[in-house]
């Protein structure tokens, strides 16, 4: 904190000789003092007490009696002035007094080197005709704005350099090498001066400031100022100049400089905006394509040559029984066949014309690149960037009524709205991983939807495509809907869903369900479950290693929506657990051990929370999931071999290709049919016996 003109600025002068040197008279006292000095001697003056003495009325530090030889050297000094002090001997401070906090803070920084005295340097002597100097008493704002002004303004300069040096001379090392050589300044010159301020001896010009030349590099020049800085003539290096405060040699931003460079003197025309203009030719080339990466006119040219031929072959119209051809012709999956009809405009006349397709597919080849955009542009006929559950419905109906394996289902039309539906639900259960209902471009390329569907016309068994389309895995969703739906208007409530797989699931985690954090709509408000949603659970609870069905168990353990598990909300699952243990007789386990166990299993990040990235890489989430919630699985764990599911993983890549949701279908749809032909052959025994 600097001292004011008050203080005894040093403590080896006597009170004669502050009245000498500043001649600073008894009747001077009341204008030199502090206000509250002042007042205090009116009110001394009106009671007629005597006045104190100048000495006195100035509290002074206390200092031990002087030596001689310390009386000598004070002497020397009044009597022939040094640099750095005074004709009294009072060393001259180095920063203002005067002036606001921010001030003297903002000079200290752009220039803490130069605001000391550096013995041993002869500095140049102050110019004979002063300039005119200015208040330093400033606004606060005034002063923040005049700085940064200052720093964008340094910043250009130095970047105008940094251009000038790249199109006058070409560097001999490589830019990364100059950009990190950083040199010393050069040396002093007559023409690089530094400017500082110091506070003026008069008491009657207090106010304001001289500068003074000291030695160094170049000097800063305040922004406070409205003088003109002296002309420096830097060396300037080709790499890039941090020319932010140009005098701060221990600043990071100080000028980088090479004595060896050419000088390049700053062209003020030459801003960023012009350099930015002569180096627009100099583009990163474009690597994101959202609609795939464009094709040549040639190649757009060979397509609808193409089609075109293939019109001629059909006499100019093409039926929706005859698309396989213009598919092939297209290059587009067999059973994209019906939604392209229809977006083509085919329903209208039931037939396609030649003008009529032409036109529509040159549209669509030359906005969508790739096999992604085009299967998005013809479900939803242009009108959105990405899929709704409704866009499908045409496609899938067609795989109803054309594939060779679901040629049995042709007579039952009352089962195809399910089997749609269901297949629907499957693919945003496995390719939606936003949960938003919208597939966009970006899930479908990350999924294996196109290539499923382009297998669909290579495979005549439907049940070997296990991904969305299988018929045995639709078979067994529907009969654990069917064995729900007591009443059959397919809606299920708590009380229903509570008897899957033998009132497996606790009933805390059914209100969780049933809630809205897994549910959306009116029948979440109703309390109510569809198929579709049913759908979801169902594939959740069998196949808990899923992200999706991570993602599902998840949220319905988060009570709080933090978007962590704490101990509190696995407690409150457990101890359902708990009380359903106890009431079979079962041996229970206390929940601080099993959240021992759980921790070590899961291996969080943070130790008393668990998050969904933590399960995500943990290979035992089925394990963690039914110790909360579904008792039956959590005993089956409990008496397995709890290395077994190790060794099942390390079984080879044949084995991972089974998912728990395949395995569990299979052995579900094999327990299914065996107990409808033993229900049929129970039948026939009593037709006979009757008869």
């Amino acid at each position: 904190m600097a001292r004011t003109r008050f203080e005894n600025g040093s403590t080896s002068l006597s009170d004669s000789m502050w009245r000498g040197s500043f001649s600073i008279q008894a009747d001077e006292v009341g204008s030199t003092l502090p206000e509250f000095y002042r007042r205090k001697l009116r009110k001394m003056r009106k009671a007629g007490s005597p006045e104190p003495l100048v000495a006195g009325s100035i509290s002074a530090l206390p200092h031990p009696e002087l030596t001689d030889q310390q009386k000598a050297h004070i002497r020397e000094r009044s009597q022939s002035p040094t640099t750095g002090y005074n004709s009294a001997g009072v060393a001259i401070r180095p920063f203002l007094t005067q002036g606001s906090v921010a001030e003297r803070v903002l000079i200290f920084e752009r220039a803490p080197a130069e605001m000391k005295p550096k013995p041993g340097v002869p500095t140049t002597a102050a110019p004979e005709k002063r300039r005119p100097a200015i208040s330093t008493w400033r606004d606060p704002d005034e002063v923040r704005s005049l700085a940064q002004f200052w720093n964008i303004l340094s910043f250009l300069g130095a970047l105008d350099d940094f251009t000038d040096g790249l199109q006058s001379t070409p560097s001999t090392t490589s830019p990364t090498s100059s950009l990190r050589q950083i040199e010393a300044p050069p040396p002093t010159t007559q023409e690089t001066k530094a400017l500082t301020y110091v506070r003026e001896n008069n008491v009657s010009q207090k106010e304001n400031a001289r500068p003074l030349s000291a030695s160094g590099g170049s000097s800063p020049v305040s922004p406070l100022s409205p003088t003109t800085p002296p002309t420096t003539t830097p060396t300037a290096s080709p790499g890039l100049q941090h020319n932010a405060h140009p005098a701060s040699p221990g600043s990071p931003l100080g000028l980088v400089t090479s004595p060896g460079s050419p000088v390049h003197s700053p062209r003020a025309t030459n801003t960023l905006r012009r350099h930015t203009k002569s180096t627009k030719n100099l583009l990163i080339p474009r690597f994101y394509y959202p609609m795939g990466r464009p094709t040549s006119q040639m190649t757009q040219e060979q397509a609808l040559s193409r089609v075109g031929a293939v019109f001629r072959e059909q006499g100019g119209q093409v039926t929706r029984e005859n698309m396989e051809p213009l598919m092939r012709a297209c290059q587009l999956p067999l059973y994209w066949k019906a939604p392209l009809f229809i977006a083509a405009g085919g329903d209208k006349l039931g037939y396609l014309t030649q003008e009529q397709f032409a036109d529509y597919w040159s549209r669509v080849i030359s906005t969508c690149h790739d096999m992604a955009s085009r299967f998005v542009r013809v479900l939803s006929r242009g009108m959105r960037n990405y899929l709704m559950p409704e866009d499908f419905l045409s496609m899938i109906q067609d795989v109803v009524d054309t594939h060779p394996g679901l040629t049995f289902l042709k007579e039952a039309t009352e089962f195809h709205s399910r089997y749609v539906h269901t297949v629907i639900a499957r693919i945003y259960y496995c390719v939606n991983r936003s949960w938003s209902g919208r597939i966009t471009l970006p899930e479908l390329r990350r999924s294996n939807l196109l290539q499923v569907i382009s297998y669909l016309e290579e495979e005549e068994d439907i049940n070997q495509i296990t991904d969305y389309f299988s018929y045995e895995h639709f078979y067994v969703i529907y009969c654990k809907f069917w064995e729900l739906d007591t009443d059959h208007d397919l809606f299920i409530d708590k009380h229903d869903l509570a008897k899957h797989n033998e009132r497996a699931l606790s009933w805390r985690m059914i209100e969780r369900i049933f809630s809205g954090a897994v549910t959306r709509g009116r029948l979440q408000k109703q309390d109510r479950m569809g198929y579709q949603e049913f759908v979801w659970f169902l594939i959740s609870e069998e196949d808990k290693r899923h992200p999706t069905a991570i993602e599902y168990w998840f949220r319905c353990m988060d009570l709080d929506g933090d978007g962590y598990l704490s101990m509190y909300e696995l407690e409150y699952f457990y101890e359902e657990q708990l009380q359903r243990m106890e009431a079979l007789g079962i041996e229970t386990l206390p929940f601080h051990d099993c959240l021992c166990q759980m921790l070590d299993m899961v291996r969080p990040e943070e130790i008393d929370k668990i998050s969904l990235r933590d399960l995500k890489k943990c290979r035992m989430t089925p394990i963690f999931f039914d110790t909360f919630f579904n008792l039956e699985k959590y005993l089956d764990h409990e008496q397995r071999d709890p290395f077994a599911s190790h060794r099942a993983d390390d079984d080879g890549p044949e084995f991972l290709q089974v998912s728990d949701w395949d395995r569990y279908a299979a052995e579900e749809y094999e327990l299914l049919v065996a107990e409808e032909g033993g229900a049929d052959h129970q039948d026939d025994v009593i037709v006979e016996e009757s008869l």
